[in-house]
Order: structure tokens, then sequence, then C-alpha cells
């Protein structure tokens, strides 16, 4: 690129290797930016000799920019909480710049509620909404409307492939349930005879159950891709978490009176739950647990040794992705990628965050 020659914020974040916003927060000095990174902004900046636009950064700084987000209801110390922060943070974080972002917060705990929540936001004055699909059918019928009214969107967490959204952004669940089960074959391959292997797709409503079903699926695909399925005894149990530990001590109880499993895998959040009944119940030897999502109880049982991997997909940068996205299309008019996918990570009671 020409020195000078119409550069764009987004042209030094993709070579200083950023996001826009940290790239924003170095040229206006606001906010906090490792010093290492800072430096390679700023050398880039003189290197691509960068002219801020002044006439397009007053416009939006004038401009309110209204969100809506739509996501499921949650309690303090849940997964959606996740998310909800990294969407707060950047909300801050953009209007410390000098933009004016509104965010207007929706919550769902059923289809029909997802349903009349979004049509409620076609309705209203939102310039952009970023929300989590809740069933199938009520998702296209709400994209629908978001298409014949001109509402841009952005998905977050769970895709619906096909849809005309600006971006997706979140992890692709096949993939979880494939790394999971290479997991589990390594740690369990030495182990003489048929493992026995317990999935557990608990969930505090049907709404949930896609991802769960995704990566059971990224599970199979391992064990019949490697030809493995013979070495392996596999057994799914669809759970429904009533709110209360000991219903799930009494259903762990009499899944062990039948069987001891080398590995269990929690394809979702509520792995503290089983956690807590294994905990309880101190089977002989212990079984191999695995669940996801790095919430204040799950991280309890993994500091504890009960359950021995989390795996995270960063969710809370799911949220703030999903507002500086939206900024960037509708204040910059920019094209923004069609999948954001975060990275899957591994955590075990010795590389925890603090």
């Amino acid at each position: 690129m020409a020195k000078g020659t119409h550069v764009r914020i987004k042209d030094i974040a993709e070579k200083a290797k950023c996001s826009i916003g940290t790239v924003d927060r170095v040229i206006h000095n606001r906010g906090k930016v490792a010093e290492p990174v800072r430096e390679r902004i700023l050398q880039i900046i003189k290197e691509l000799d960068y002219k801020p636009n002044v006439n397009a950064r007053v416009l939006a700084s004038k401009q309110t920019l209204t969100l809506g987000i739509l996501l499921p209801s949650y309690k303090k110390g849940e997964y959606w909480e996740l998310p909800c922060m990294g969407i707060t943070e950047a909300v801050e974080r953009y209007n410390e710049q000098g933009y004016n972002i509104e965010a207007r917060w929706f919550t769902y705990n059923s289809p029909e509620k997802f349903y009349k929540v979004g049509m409620k936001m076609v309705a209203d004055d939102i310039d952009g909404i970023i929300m989590n699909p809740a069933t199938y059918r009520e998702s296209v019928r709400l994209v629908r409307s978001f298409f014949q009214n001109n509402k841009p969107f952005i998905l977050i967490d769970s895709d619906i492939h096909g849809t005309p959204s600006l971006s997706f952004i979140g992890k692709d669940p096949v993939q979880s349930g494939l790394t999971v089960a290479e997991l589990i074959h390594q740690l369990t391959r030495h182990i003489s005879g048929t493992k026995n292997v317990w999935i557990i797709n608990l969930a505090s409503s049907p709404n949930q159950t896609y991802a769960f079903l995704a990566r059971e699926i990224g599970l199979m695909n391992y064990f019949t891709d490697k030809e493995l399925q013979e070495d392996y005894s596999f057994q799914t149990f669809d759970m429904n978490d009533k709110g209360t530990q000991k219903v799930v001590d009494e259903e762990i109880e009499e899944m062990l009176a039948r069987e001891i499993p080398h590995a269990i895998y929690v394809t979702g959040s509520m792995v503290h739950r089983i956690a807590g009944s294994i905990k309880k119940l101190r089977p002989e030897p212990k079984p191999l647990l695995i669940g996801h999502d790095l919430i204040p109880r799950n991280m309890d049982r993994v500091k504890d040794e009960t359950v021995d991997f989390l795996i995270e997909e960063e969710a809370q940068r799911q949220g703030y992705l999903a507002v500086e996205s939206m900024i960037r299309s509708l204040s910059y008019k920019e094209a923004i990628p069609k999948k954001q996918l975060m990275n899957l990570m591994i955590f075990t009671r010795e590389n925890l965050p603090l």
C-alpha cells in the first residue's frame, strides 16, 4: 500500500495483527494498550503516513448508535453472563472514545418470548441487532422480518447456516466435540478392554440442545473416522437441569449403580452439576470428567480436581467482537467477515486464569 493512500484504521489493525478498537485507542490516546502493541501500531501509522479523517470522526462522535441485544435470560455466574460482560465492555470502551453507543437489552426464556421480543426490536428505533438464535423456526421467522425491515444482525454463540447475518461470531461446536474426543482417546487408550464413555446433555431448557448435539456429533465423527468404535462403548443421557443438585445426584447415583464409566463428557456449561455428584458419590476409580466454559462454579470443580478439563471458546470476546463488528459495519461501512470463529482453549487446574 502506498503511503497516505486511503489508509484505514482496518488496514493498520490488520498489519499490526490487533483489533480495530485497539488501534482506535492508540490514535486517540484513550484506554489501556500494552506498550509493545502501542509501539507497533505507532510504527505502522508512521510507515503508512496515516492521516485521521477528522470529519468522519466528528460525525461518528455525534451519532447515536442503538444496538438491540437479544440473549437468553441467566443468573449471575452462568454462561450467558460472559458474552454480556464482553458487550458491556465494548459499549463502555467505544463511548469513552467519543462514540454514542446505546445498548437495549432483551432476554428470553422460551421460543415464544424470543420471537415476541425480536419483533419488538423490529418496531423500535434500533440500528443493529446482536442475538443468539433460539429454536430454528422462530429464528427463521425473525430473520425474515429483519431482512424485510433492513435490520442488520449478528449471531453469537450459535449459527444458523445460510442466514443473511452480517457475521456469525462463535465457535464450531463440531470441532469442540472432535477435540474432546481426542482428549478422551489419548487419556484412556492404555486401558485394556472396552472403554466406557458417557455423553451427558444437561440443559435447563430444550432450546440449549443444538450446540450440545453438534458437539456430540463431533465426538462421534472422531471415533468413526479413527475406526475406534469397537474399543469404546458409548451411552448418551439427555438430562433436564431442574435447578437443584439433589435431583442430579439421584440420577447420577442410579446411573453409577449400573456401571462406572472411564470418561464423562458434559456437552455444556453445567458440568459443575455432574462434578458435584461425582464429588459426593466418590466412584472408584474416578471417571475422567470434561465440560465447557470458564464460569466460577466450573472453575471451582477444576481446582478441586473433580473436573479434569474445561473447554473454553472465548465467550466474553464473542460479545465484545459483536459490538465492534456492528460499529465497523454501520459507522465505517466496512465489510465484516461472515464467520469469526473463536479460539478453542483447554484449561486444567494448572492453567486456570486467576
